[in-house]
């Protein structure tokens, strides 16, 4: 949780800063920086897909930590590669996470009841601008 914690108060801090190098940079200079430094720890490759077009550094990276970090720990608990998908072009990190979150719920709980991977492919369309 305090990784989490970290990561989202650093891209936070960064959002507020006026920066040379456009969201894409900043987003993988965030994504692929140590988790040590305020990163995430993605390997080249998926801080590359992650940060492929994006427009809002900070979402992408809020996304991508809220969808990555344990459940009990506040995320949703998929993998980093499902994380990287469903981030990927993120502008609403909060309405990402809310649509994955309800399309992978139990109907018996009010959500669709889609596994994993087709709630990745129904919400990642919300992160697309």
């Amino acid at each position: 949780m305090k990784q989490i914690l970290f990561v989202v108060l650093a891209a936070l801090l960064l959002s507020g800063t006026r920066a040379v190098a456009s969201d894409t940079i900043k987003c993988f200079e965030i994504a692929w920086a140590h988790p040590e430094n305020g990163g995430l720890g993605l390997n080249r490759g998926q801080a590359v897909a992650l940060c492929n077009g994006a427009t809002d550094a900070v979402q992408v990276i809020v996304c991508y930590a809220l969808a990555w970090a344990h459940p009990s720990n506040g995320g949703l608990g998929l993998t980093a590669g499902q994380a990287v998908e469903l981030c990927t072009r993120a502008v609403d990190a909060i309405e990402v996470a809310q649509c994955y979150a309800k399309a992978w719920e139990h109907p018996n709980n009010g959500g669709l009841g889609l596994t994993a991977g087709q709630a990745v492919d129904l919400c990642k369309s919300t992160a697309l601008n």
